[in-house]
């Protein structure tokens, strides 16, 4: 039995962690393109109008350089401050004279994670799979042969599922109160984790 609901559990935690990562991942990509639309409608504005100098609305994300053939230099707002050109994708292109420079910044893990926390939902999801995924792990290695069941292995899948809801809700409530949900939702685990262990 041990091993059924190890293996049901697996199988949910990896799923809801998918759905959590894939979730996080579609957050990330579409707020990013949204804000390399914004500069790029921003800039192509400014540009139009006969600005030289235009202010992008997402800074950290762009840089825009133009060299025109008559030594014109068309910039955004940023290349006036100290710039890591490393962390930034780059694109040139040249035609009659006239050079243009687009910087895009790069995808990073950190920005990726950040975006990830900020999203309670995203947060939430993946940490629920999480787990699941453990408590999974567990119960599948606890499996002993039938007749060498160890009763206190044996989890009461109820009182599981309650405790399982109660670390969604303070997730859920971390954007409102973070240190105490979180707080909560640590101590909520570890109860888990002695009852899985026969301690509890």
């Amino acid at each position: 039995m041990n091993r059924f609901l190890g293996a049901i559990f697996l199988l949910s935690g990896i799923i809801v962690l998918f759905i959590g990562q894939w979730m996080a991942f579609e957050i990330y990509a579409n707020e990013k393109l949204k804000h390399i639309s914004q500069n790029m409608a921003r800039f192509t504005y400014g540009l139009y109008s006969g600005e030289s100098f235009i202010s992008i609305p997402k800074s950290s994300e762009n840089i825009f350089i133009i060299r025109a053939n008559d030594g014109r230099i068309v910039t955004t707002n940023n290349v006036v401050s100290p710039v890591n050109v490393e962390g930034f994708t780059f694109s040139d292109y040249a035609g009659k004279g006239t050079y243009v420079y687009v910087y895009s910044k790069k995808i990073t893990l950190s920005d990726y994670i950040m975006q990830a926390i900020e999203k309670p939902i995203v947060l939430g999801t993946s940490f629920s799979g999480l787990i699941l995924t453990l408590f999974g792990l567990v119960l599948s290695l606890k499996y002993k042969q039938p007749g060498k069941v160890d009763q206190k292995a044996l989890i009461d899948t109820e009182s599981l599922i309650k405790s399982l809801k109660a670390v969604r809700v303070a997730l859920a409530m971390g954007e409102l109160i973070p240190r105490e949900s979180l707080q909560e939702a640590k101590k909520i685990v570890e109860d888990i984790i002695k009852k899985m262990e026969g301690r509890g």
